[in-house]
């Protein structure tokens, strides 16, 4: 989700921003169970507006620079206010 953990509120209104919050919290949560986002060998995201992806894109290959996790997408209608996008990850233990 892209919401900032510490603050509770909406991270940012680009697809940037959230897709960056989204990144940060499922490597928080691989990290707390032993594992990274190295480890990550799947993604799904859900976008609000399927234009978003070029954006989503450009955030996403700086967290990926080199062998990305497979990843695969939909466009579905995110009822939350303001909420462009929402990823869940599959990785593997340490």
């Amino acid at each position: 989700m892209t919401v900032n953990p510490a603050t509770g509120n909406l991270a940012g209104t680009s697809i940037q921003e959230q897709t960056r919050q989204c990144l940060k919290n499922v490597s928080g949560i691989l990290e707390a169970a032993g594992s990274s986002l190295d480890n990550n060998v799947s993604a799904t995201f859900i976008l609000r507006d399927p234009e978003d992806i070029k954006g989503m894109n450009e955030e996403w290959q700086m967290w990926f620079p080199v062998n990305p996790p497979a990843r695969q997408g939909a466009k579905l209608p995110i009822s939350s206010a303001g909420v462009l996008v929402s990823i869940a990850a599959i990785a593997a233990a340490e």
